[in-house]
């Protein structure tokens, strides 16, 4: 892998020639004119306070406030053409900028989106899903196609409305094939409490692997027959939308455009504590980010806050959050790189990787805001499993129930009868139906769906356990909809039959399985509903990793009217349009 030094020294100064809206279109992420987070935002029933009054991290996060206040956003998905690293490439954007909106609330308030597919040349369905909103008694509104809603016809609008449930960080992006590799996506922040003080909201700190090739070339080649193909590996690493490429590196009969882009910028008040919200929204790979000369205090992962620790390297399987604060201890003058790698691993197990290298320079206050900073990184990166179970505490404390049923799971890749690959859970490749969303047919107590769908339900159950053992070289960000899980028990090799005595295990939403390893999670199946249960890495659901996890479906609400019309709007389309569907489709 070439070092930063290689990436960046065509560049003279930290800012390049390259237009800014060829870069990353009408987005400010990774700019010095890009505000300041607050701590909450205003409008809201308690102007002289918090809108959560009184609650703070030790309180019940199911003690959700009531704010009596909606936030209101507007969508539009649309191609473009975009260069976040200097280089050309077909992507699909919402507003016209890349990462997409940061949709911010206060813990309790209502979001509303209109999403509207202008996506044209060619026509594409699409959905948008709010990562790790709990979507208790809307599931409808998850965002997920064949499941909750059938896919957002081209032409069609579509509105969610669902509560911000939860408080902290997540992102939202499409759910339809691997769209948001695309360029579908963008950053969740919901204020809440903080168990630690700070001076600063950074805000978020988007961690993006990225591929010149468009996505659904990917996925051509990720669900073809051509294994030499296999793994797909991305051509570089963005922060905030923002990296360089060395052009000299491409071959010289390449088609593509290139020229050296700007890099992304930070800035640190000395002597202040800056909080920062890191996301890995990329399609594969596992990122590994540290500030060099700096530790990081992480104060929660996913949307739970931790009982705080600290550490000078934070790891992220794609989906996950950590927030963390960073106090500016350095000399007023000082200029050092934020950093973001990509770790392949034997075997590219924690994602395949051309250029895996990341830069962003943070300037103190009294810095050259156009000098290249000079530091060096000492941290070590040696894995890429999360942080170990032991490090990890919610600071509300939560006891799992005894499980009313144990769900065993194996997950691998197999070459089908036709020698197309395949990811499987307990030996079924995931493949959607647009046409019938599974939430409306259990809602209507039918339970009786092809095996392709890899639908579980577990009626009435109060708890199930999932014990999954990856019989894969390959790291997995398992993510399940509508949960908050426990994460019991995690190792090398096959489960032992038992998990550790702990009466307040770490929760979150998405965790790595590891590599020829296996995972113990539980959920409390207090959330009637269909929930998409699967690895997060784009390619590996594309090929059908992943399931449908039903509970309490004799408890899930009425359907709103307009949910059906979804599929009316998509029949009609499908009818008259040819759906390239080559994918597991979610």
């Amino acid at each position: 892998m070439p070092s930063v030094w290689h990436v960046i020294r065509n560049v003279t100064g930290i800012t390049a020639a390259i237009d800014p809206i060829r870069q990353v279109g009408n987005s400010q992420y990774g700019t010095l004119d890009m505000p300041e987070f607050p701590t909450c935002l205003t409008n809201n029933p308690m102007p002289d306070g918090f809108p959560w009054g009184s609650r703070d991290c030790s309180s019940d996060p199911a003690d959700i406030p009531n704010t009596g206040v909606t936030r209101h956003y507007d969508f539009t998905i649309a191609r473009a053409v975009v260069a976040p690293d200097g280089i050309d490439r077909d992507a699909i954007l919402v507003n016209g900028q890349f990462p997409g909106p940061t949709i911010e609330a206060n813990w309790g308030d209502w979001i509303e989106v209109v999403v509207h597919n202008d996506i044209t040349g060619p026509e594409e369905g699409t959905s948008v899903h709010w990562h790790g909103m709990l979507q208790k008694d809307t599931p409808w509104y998850d965002g997920v196609p064949s499941i909750g809603q059938c896919p957002i016809a081209p032409g069609s609008s579509f509105t969610y409305r669902f509560r911000a449930d939860l408080y902290g960080t997540s992102w939202w992006h499409s759910h339809y094939s691997a769209q948001y590799n695309g360029g579908v996506q963008g950053p969740i922040v919901i204020y809440g409490p903080s168990q630690e003080d700070y001076d600063i909201d950074i805000g978020p700190v988007v961690l993006t692997d990225w591929y010149h090739e468009p996505y659904f070339e990917i996925v051509q080649d990720v669900v073809g027959t051509d294994l030499s193909k296999l793994p797909p590996k991305s051509d570089n690493n963005l922060i905030n939308g923002r990296n360089t490429f060395d052009c000299s590196s491409l071959p010289q009969n390449s088609s593509y455009s290139c020229e050296p882009a700007n890099l992304s910028k930070f800035k640190f008040k000395k002597g202040k504590t800056h909080r920062l919200r890191l996301m890995n929204t990329g399609a594969d790979g596992v990122q590994k980010f540290s500030i060099d000369g700096h530790t990081m205090k992480v104060i929660a992962h996913d949307f739970v806050p931790l009982e705080p620790y600290e550490t000078d390297v934070v790891t992220l399987g794609v989906a996950q959050r950590t927030d963390v604060l960073v106090e500016a201890n350095a000399e007023s003058d000082a200029a050092v790189w934020m950093r973001a790698t990509l770790l392949p691993g034997t075997n590219d197990a924690c994602g395949g990787t051309e250029h895996g290298q990341a830069v962003a320079a943070i300037y103190y206050d009294d810095a050259d805001v156009d000098s290249v900073p000079t530091t060096r990184s000492s941290v070590t990166l040696d894995r890429c499993t999360n942080d170990p179970l032991t490090q990890t505490v919610p600071v509300f404390p939560m006891t799992p129930s005894e499980p009313s049923f144990t769900q065993f799971i194996t997950v691998n890749q197999t070459i089908n009868e036709t020698g197309h690959p395949e990811w499987q859970m307990n030996n079924v490749a995931y493949h959607a139906n647009f046409n019938h969303p599974v939430l409306f047919l259990a809602a209507e107590g039918n339970f009786s769906y092809p095996e392709e769908w890899n639908a579980y339900n577990y009626g009435s159950n109060s708890s199930v356990r999932f014990v999954l053992e990856n019989l894969t070289p390959f790291v997995h960000p398992f993510h399940l909809h509508g949960h908050d899980f426990y994460v019991l028990a995690e190792g090398e090799g096959s489960y032992p039959g038992s998990v550790p005595e702990n009466s307040n295990p770490t929760r979150r939403d998405t965790h790595i399985l590891p590599a020829s390893g296996y995972m113990v999670m539980q959920i409390e199946a207090n959330n009637p509903g269909a929930w998409p249960f699967h690895c997060h890495v784009a390619w590996h659901l594309s090929g059908g990793l992943s399931m449908t996890v039903i509970t309490q479906p004799d408890q899930i609400n009425p359907i709103p009217d307009i949910m059906p019309q979804t599929c009316a709007d998509w029949e009609i389309y499908s009818a008259n349009n040819v759906v390239d569907q080559i994918d597991g489709g979610s």
